[in-house]
């Protein structure tokens, strides 16, 4: 089913559609952080509380649940074969042959990818859900022509500190390596993080060309559209008799034909109409002059939910710092033995 903008007021509406881009980053990035899946699992809750706020949950269920058995699948692949050598055994998949043995750490690391995965694409069909499709281009192609040199400053040294406290937290050992003074050490990481977020300002002011943006916008749209056009199709098949899931294979390639020809020649047709549409209003005359008649504000809602993004981030990564990163299993591992 396609991934569709959905009309709302709630929290995620109100968010700019920078911070809800952002949001996928973060989650991304905290998957892959955290390796506990009672913390996943909260996470995912979350993530999916603040999805039925913002969409029908029937209909937010109906587009998940087809990811469920994709999912499940990878946990049990890390099941089955996450056999380090010193886990705690429970038993064997095939006890006859002695095949495939299951232990404690494989099923928590199970849970855990599970949650992982799901929050990961969760966050993108909440930013689709949520965010009209001018606006998530905008956010990515728009380009900064007036800059404030104090908020520019103010922001380098923001996201230079937020770099710094990463690169304690995650290289930890290779930064007590450097041949420096302590205090030197943390100039040098402090002024490389500072070097980086200036550049990752600059090259995130620049936004993507036009052209892309205007690539991505018709590609966002003609989602919904293909499907809806598929649909119509494909009753117009069923109207003139054809069986559209028959069992017979050589039948099944026959309908499929008849469905294919008539959407891939609907697409072309759609994409010549565009095209032309394009070129009579103009587009490619003088692109780097355009101006932008939606504008893109953050609110104090934006700040905070950052924030909170940002101090989950460094929650998971601190955790792994001080060896509790995992804590779930720790704790059924401390209960076993004792």
């Amino acid at each position: 089913m396609a991934i569709e903008f959905r009309n709302g007021n709630s929290f995620l509406h109100r968010l700019d559609a920078r911070t809800k881009i952002m949001m996928f980053a973060i989650a991304t990035v905290v998957s892959v952080v955290i390796i506990d899946p009672v913390i996943m699992g909260i996470l995912f809750l979350l993530l999916y509380w603040m999805g039925t706020k913002a969409v029908d949950s029937k209909y937010l269920n109906k587009n998940l649940r087809v990811l469920v058995v994709i999912f499940l699948t990878f946990s049990m692949f890390q099941i089955l074969f996450f056999t380090p050598s010193d886990s705690h055994f429970l038993f064997y998949l095939i006890p006859g042959k002695q095949w495939i043995s299951v232990t404690v750490e494989g099923i928590i690391r199970g849970m855990a990818v599970f949650f992982r995965f799901f929050s990961v694409v969760l966050s993108v069909h909440l930013m689709l859900y949520s965010t009209p499709p001018v606006d998530l281009v905008l956010a990515l192609t728009r380009r900064i022509k007036t800059r404030e040199f104090l908020k520019e400053v103010a922001g380098n040294i923001l996201i230079g500190s937020l770099f710094t406290v990463i690169a304690f937290l995650t290289w930890p050992d290779e930064i007590q390596r450097i041949s420096l003074s302590p205090w030197l050490r943390v100039l040098a990481v402090a002024l490389i993080s500072l070097v980086s977020a200036f550049v990752l300002q600059r090259i995130l002011s620049k936004g993507l060309p036009p052209e892309m943006g205007v690539a991505l916008t018709l590609g966002f749209a003609t989602v919904g559209i293909l499907s809806q056009q598929t649909q119509k199709i494909t009753d117009a098949q069923k109207a003139r008799g054809y069986d559209v899931q028959p069992k017979n294979i050589v039948q099944r390639v026959r309908v499929l034909t008849a469905l294919l020809i008539p959407i891939f020649l609907a697409t072309l047709e759609r994409s010549q109409n565009i095209s032309i549409a394009i070129l009579a209003r103009g587009f490619d005359y003088n692109i780097d002059a355009r101006t932008y008649r939606r504008q893109l504000i953050f609110t104090p809602e934006d700040y905070l939910f950052f924030l909170i993004m940002v101090a989950l981030l460094i929650t998971g990564m601190a955790l792994n710092y001080f060896g509790v990163g995992n804590i779930t299993e720790q704790l059924i591992l401390t209960w076993i033995g004792n």
